[in-house]
């Protein structure tokens, strides 16, 4: 089971909600054979009401970079397509599901199923 510090997770959503109604994207780092996310990463994107996008050669190289994390403002929690192609990428992939009443997250793995975590401090 991944494990997640609890505090990455509040600040990433508050980002999203900083963001709202346009998508927030991010990736995660941390220690593969822990199965342990403990930062976040970064990187210029462009976001929009329902797309986030990065340009893969500003992705530094960087063997702790394990994860991406993007938000959905309009609440959903499962996986677009394109975001089924993207998670290919990474081991782990979470999505925060936004609306003006709810805050959901979902994590899926790189074939898109999903996955229980642990919030550690």
């Amino acid at each position: 089971m991944w494990k997640i510090k609890k505090n990455l997770i509040e600040d990433v959503i508050q980002s999203a909600k900083n963001y709202y109604p346009k998508e927030f994207l991010c990736f995660l780092s941390g220690d593969k054979e822990a199965k342990e996310i403990n930062e976040i990463v970064l990187i210029p994107t462009l976001n929009g009401d329902d797309y986030s996008s990065v340009n893969t050669y500003n992705i530094p190289i960087d063997n702790t970079i394990l994860g991406s994390l993007h938000s959905h403002p309009n609440g959903s929690t499962f996986p677009s397509t394109a975001d089924k192609k993207f998670f290919k990428r990474y081991l782990i992939n979470v999505i925060i599901g936004l609306d003006t009443n709810n805050t959901i997250i979902n994590v899926f793995d790189d074939k898109s199923n999903k996955l229980d975590i642990e919030l550690i401090d």
